[in-house]
């Protein structure tokens, strides 16, 4: 057996184990609760951050694991939310995900002036 065959016998065996283990991985992620998959979740999502604001081009899929992942948070029916477009904190668009407003006296002074250039544009009311 030559250096070559060798060298690609042990890389080979190499992506073996690591396929082996991610798929132990996944096994049990899946067997987790809610709160701890938002977890990786939010862990997944900052992974994507950074490989966004390292400028790569590969960004990585959500995982089998984490598919279906649901909101959870209490509605005021007191059921938990059901909606799967998650946020990269776990939560959807009306649990967490959503601005609130701007917060300094500049921010608030630039909403306003914003709304009023918006009803010059449009009329008064949309209603």
């Amino acid at each position: 057996m030559g250096r070559r065959t060798k060298a690609l016998a042990g890389i080979v065996t190499a992506l073996e184990w690591a396929i082996e283990h991610q798929r132990k991985f996944e096994a049990w992620a899946a067997t987790l609760p809610d709160d701890e998959k938002r977890k990786l979740h939010r862990d997944k999502a900052r992974e994507r951050q950074e490989a966004m604001d390292a400028g790569r081009l590969y960004l990585p899929r959500r995982p089998d694991y984490l598919r279906g992942l649901t909101c959870g948070a209490r509605t005021v029916s007191g059921a938990p939310c059901g909606m799967t477009a998650l946020f990269p904190n776990g939560r959807c668009i009306w649990h967490g995900g959503k601005s609130t407003g701007p917060r300094s006296p500049e921010g608030r002074a630039r909403a306003l002036e914003n709304l009023k250039l918006g009803r010059r544009k449009r009329g008064k009311s949309r209603g």
